[in-house]
């Protein structure tokens, strides 16, 4: 039995002798350390796998490269109804506020109803400046503004009285300079007897100097025949301020010297005088604004000769290009013709066309 168990024992032995040799041979083959002249039959192990098409992963390295990367925060981007917690939300309809209606006159209708420096010695039948219109008729900047104005009054019963009133006046704006003319008449009788009988011519020039500060030049001609005044023609240099000028107010002044010369009961007449004169205009509402103007002329020979002018008025938009007008003149002369009185105050309702 020995013998037979001694065989058996070396065989087995033998046997795994040889597998711990070839077993030897390969690991050391999974080095990069082999002998001289010996070529592994076994490829060395690398990080680098080769693919079965032959394409090569980058090699494996400790740091590993993110290829897409998300950043991770508390918060999910939302889309079309749904919140950023995820949940599904109702999206709000938005409000929609009610529209204001459009505006009678634009913003820069006001300031063109405003713009002019003073128009006249009365400006357009007693204005310094052209009330805002109704959208009508386009006038180009610079063009002439034309005024036509006609009244007439009458009365029947314990007295009967008639009265004709008209005037045409235009008016141009430029950057620098204003010009205006205006030709008007009045006619009336009362009882059978004519009670009214003038007619006035002006004309005036005025140079903006700066913002506020402006130069004009002004004549005018009044003809009074119940006054027994034939002529009375005026010249006059003016220094002028604009003191207010917003979109709803306007008011201004002028002083300078002239030179009166008239024919009165008969008796010509010429002096030196001064000339003072102011106006205001104040916008109630879009379609209604009150003027007043004073004019104070004294003679700088005799301080006891001197005449005023003096108007208030009322102006409402009817139509595009219509208005109704009310204007009361009241107009004193300190040494009036023999047997003449020395105020005059009259009154006038009329209808006024831009054109």
């Amino acid at each position: 039995m020995k013998p037979m168990f001694s065989a058996l024992f070396w065989t087995r032995f033998s046997c795994a002798a040889l597998l711990l040799a070839g077993g030897g041979t390969v690991l050391a083959a999974g080095t990069n350390e082999t002998s001289a002249g010996e070529e592994s039959a076994i490829p060395a192990a690398t990080n680098e796998v080769v693919l079965p098409g032959g394409e090569d992963l980058p090699a494996a390295t400790n740091e590993m490269e993110a290829v897409v990367s998300v950043a991770s925060t508390n918060e999910v981007p939302s889309g079309d109804g749904i919140s950023t917690n995820g949940a599904e939300t109702v999206e709000e309809e938005p409000v929609e506020m009610p529209s204001k209606p459009a505006p009678v006159y634009r913003g820069s209708d006001m300031r063109n109803a405003f713009g002019g420096a003073g128009s006249s010695r009365f400006g357009v039948s007693g204005r310094v400046n052209t009330i805002a219109r109704k959208p009508g008729k386009e006038r180009p900047d610079g063009a002439w503004r034309r005024n036509l104005e006609l009244g007439i009054n009458t009365s029947q019963g314990n007295s009967e009285m008639l009265r004709f009133d008209g005037s045409i006046s235009g008016s141009k704006e430029t950057e620098e300079n204003t010009f205006f003319l205006k030709a008007g008449g009045r006619h009336g009788e009362s009882d059978g007897e004519k009670d009214t009988e003038n007619a006035s011519g002006e004309a005036k020039i005025q140079h903006r100097l700066s913002g506020r500060m402006y130069a004009a030049v002004d004549g005018n001609i009044y003809h009074d025949a119940i006054a027994d005044l034939s002529y009375r023609a005026q010249g006059s240099l003016s220094l002028g301020r604009h003191f207010i000028r917003t979109g709803r107010t306007a008011l201004s002044a002028e002083i300078g010297p002239g030179y009166v010369a008239e024919k009165k009961g008969g008796e010509i007449e010429g002096f030196m005088a001064g000339r003072a004169a102011q106006y205001l205009e104040f916008l109630v509402t879009p379609t209604l604004q009150v003027w007043e103007s004073v004019e104070f002329v004294p003679n700088l020979e005799d301080s006891a000769v001197y005449y005023v002018n003096a108007k208030v008025g009322l102006d409402t938009v009817l139509l595009a290009d219509w208005s109704l007008r009310f204007t009361v003149e009241d107009r004193y002369d300190s040494q009036p013709a023999e047997d003449k009185e020395g105020n005059d105050l009259l009154t006038t309702t009329s209808l006024a066309l831009d054109f």
